[in-house]
């Protein structure tokens, strides 16, 4: 048996029985040292702190082992203290006990108890301070649990604020601008236009932070009906004019076969093309394109979103669809977002039963695909 990394103090008066508790105690752990008077007991402890002290009850006429045991337990609580005694009596068993002793054993003993007694005795010892760990984990686990609920509590604030502080007068301005426009000549209007083409811009990402916190705490359910996907990506793709125009992207859409109903959530389907679309511009090159293929197979639809950017490190593409992730910072620094809008196509497109991904294109940029089944 390995020995522990511990200590041990052994007193005895009588200099037999301490030389074959020394040697029992030192088959266990790693340093023994021996006194046989409890003035040299004191002297030792004094010294060094032991992880264990085996002593005898009835020392000398300078002390005895129950007044040891508390002197010892009141400089180092955590040293373990077993007592000894040929008189065994029930003051003596319940005056060791009471002393803080964690055993109480009787004269003569093998050496096969002594041995089961201190393996004991530190195994206890063991599983008590697991025991407080976990406690103190546990304890850790439910303070973080309720700052948790806390932050989780602020952040639902946080967003019913944004929902009704922001989003309702951000309409209102967006609309006043397109009211305004056409009134205005020159400077003003290009002004005018670039005010409004910034409200529009702040608008997605707002929709895209609360429609993101919505899914996420099953606030939104998916509603199906019979949907004509392939009129909702031109329409969708037609309210996002003015964010191709600011980096001169042509977007083209291609399809292949006739379309079908696909039973799916048209409101959110049309969020899923909006951010594919919005990425396509954001991580692209000024000038580039967006390439939207879709093919209508017997029994699912498929979407093909490609764009001409830089595309992403092979290392990236794993998190591509984590939430608040973007692929690097200094492309973060350029395009701004928050880094929801694949996390929430994911689960959108999930929620239908369909499936997405990424992947680079050979030539460069990067291509994202999704599947919806027709029924």
């Amino acid at each position: 048996m390995q020995k522990l990394q511990a200590s041990a103090l052994v007193i005895d008066d009588e200099d037999e029985m301490l030389m074959l508790c020394a040697g029992i105690v030192g088959e266990l752990v790693a340093e023994v040292v021996t006194a046989d008077s409890s003035a040299a007991a004191r002297a030792a402890f004094h010294k060094k702190s032991f992880d264990l002290v085996l002593t005898d009850i009835n020392i000398d006429s300078g002390g005895d082992g129950v007044t040891l045991a508390q002197e010892i337990k009141s400089i180092s609580p955590g040293t373990k203290v077993i007592m000894m005694t040929a008189d065994p009596t029930l003051e003596n068993a319940i005056g060791g006990l009471k002393s803080g002793a964690s055993d109480y054993i009787i004269k003569p003993f093998s050496i096969e108890h002594l041995s089961s007694v201190v393996r004991a005795v530190f195994e206890k010892a063991a599983l008590s301070s697991e025991l407080q760990r976990e406690k103190a984990m546990k304890k850790e686990l439910e303070d973080a649990y309720s700052q948790l609920k806390a932050s989780d509590g602020a952040k639902d604030a946080f967003l019913g604020r944004v929902n009704h502080e922001l989003r309702t007068p951000l309409a209102i301005a967006v609309t006043s601008c397109e009211l305004l426009s056409p009134q205005l000549q020159g400077e003003q209007k290009e002004l005018c236009a670039k005010v409004e083409k910034a409200l529009k811009w702040l608008q997605l990402e707002i929709g895209e932070l609360l429609l993101y916190s919505g899914l996420f705490k099953g606030e939104l359910k998916i509603e199906k009906a019979p949907a004509d996907l392939w009129a909702l990506l031109e329409e969708t793709s037609a309210g996002l004019k003015f964010i191709y125009e600011d980096m001169a992207i042509a977007v083209n859409l291609a399809r292949e076969g006739e379309p079908f109903p696909v039973p799916a959530d048209s409101r959110l389907m049309a969020e899923v093309f909006r951010q594919l679309l919005v990425n396509g511009v954001k991580f692209n090159k000024k000038g580039g394109a967006i390439n939207v293929r879709v093919r209508y197979a017997s029994d699912h639809v498929m979407f093909w979103f490609s764009d001409t950017g830089p595309g992403v490190k092979d290392e990236v593409l794993p998190h591509l669809f984590d939430s608040f992730f973007q692929a690097a910072d200094y492309l973060t620094r350029e395009v701004g977002g928050i880094g929801l809008g694949l996390a929430t196509v994911k689960r959108i497109v999930e929620a239908h039963g369909g499936g997405v991904a990424a992947q680079k294109n050979p030539g460069g940029g990067m291509q994202f695909s999704l599947s919806l089944p027709r029924g």
